[in-house]
Order: structure tokens, then sequence, then C-alpha cells
């Protein structure tokens, strides 16, 4: 039997946060940049590594990042691609990263250049190994491009007191129970209910 692909994982310490933005500035500023904007803005990774710097200068001039965020689902056994626009606001700290970042770019160039052709981005693929390899200096596993939005949104779900109606909202989820089920809340709370089971042991 194959086994099951583990879903990726939040990274829910904000220390490990700030180590694995440590860990990626010190090797790589691009990856670094893309690990910043990934966690504070909440985008899936394969929209992020089309940005070009025309698309963070409009961004930068609003305040607010406006991306049409593309979703592959399944219905019916029909695949389709949803498209959806999703307005996030640029924190300071990110707007003052990515200012600098672009101030030598061209308004045509991707924001993440992959270094094996002109003017490409690099893939989601090549994000994940970065952003594992990254998280398994600290001890993380399950940690992938998907690890950003889901830190996110963890981050988000503790800040705002638990709420999930906001967290659902700020995701552009289409119910609480998708946002449930990508928290993984349901499975953190049926382990701590098994876990009470220890004391039927002596």
């Amino acid at each position: 039997m194959k086994n099951k692909k583990r879903p990726a994982r939040p990274i829910k310490d904000i220390e490990l946060v700030y180590d694995i933005q440590d860990y990626l500035r010190y090797k790589n500023e691009r990856n670094y940049v893309l690990f910043a904007l990934g966690v504070t803005t909440g985008y899936r990774a394969g929209d992020l590594v089309k940005l070009k710097v025309r698309d963070v200068k409009e961004a930068l001039r609003t305040g607010y990042f406006l991306i049409l965020e593309s979703k592959k689902e399944n219905t019916r056994n029909i695949r389709k691609e949803n498209i959806k626009p999703r307005e996030v606001k640029i924190v300071a700290k990110t707007e003052k990263i990515l200012r600098s970042y672009i101030k030598d770019k061209k308004d045509y160039e991707y924001m993440f250049m992959s270094r094996k052709g002109t003017n490409k981005h690099i893939t989601v693929s090549h994000v994940s190994r970065v952003i594992s390899e990254a998280a398994e200096n600290f001890g993380l596993q399950n940690i992938t491009a998907h690890s950003m939005r889901k830190t996110y949104a963890y981050l988000i779900y503790v800040e705002s007191g638990y709420d999930i109606v906001a967290v659902k909202e700020m995701l552009g989820h289409s119910s609480i129970e998708i946002t449930k089920r990508y928290l993984g809340l349901d499975r953190e709370l049926y382990d701590k209910y098994s876990d009470k089971l220890n004391n039927l042991i002596r």
C-alpha cells in the first residue's frame, strides 16, 4: 500500500519562524524575501513565484497586495481551476524588505528569478526544497512551501483570540469546516482526547 503524503504543517512557534528567516537570510536573499512575504500575506507559493517587480511596486504604492489566487479543485470528478481575488495589507516590516529588494530590479523581472534561464521564476517545488531544508535544521518535519500559508493562518488564529471566522475570511475559504481542517484543529483536539486515555494505564 502506497504511503499517504502527509500534509504540510504550520510553523507554530514564532521563535522558529525567526530562526528560519535568519537561516534563509544568511544563505540567500531571494529565499528570505519570499519566505517573509509568504508568512505575512498567506498567499500560495504558486501565486508568489509569478509576481513581477511591477506587481510589487503597485502593491507598495497602494499598501495592499491584490492577487488573483488560483486553486485547482475537484468537483464531481471534474478538475477545474478556481480563480478569485484576495487583498492583503502589506505590514511595515515586509514593506521595508520589499523596497530594499526591488531597488535595482527592472519592472518586467520576476521577483524570485530562477538561475536556470533568462527571466524565469523559481518553481514551487524548489521553494519547498529550500524551506524544508531550512526547517530541518531546527528539527521540524513536514514543512513545505505551503507551510508559509498555514503559518500565516495559524498565527492569525492565535493573534485574533482564536477567531476561526476571521481566519476563514482572511484565507478566502468557503466554509469554517474547511478552515478547521486546514489548521488541523480537529486533529489537535482528537489527539488531546486520545492522550487522556493515558490515565487508563497504571
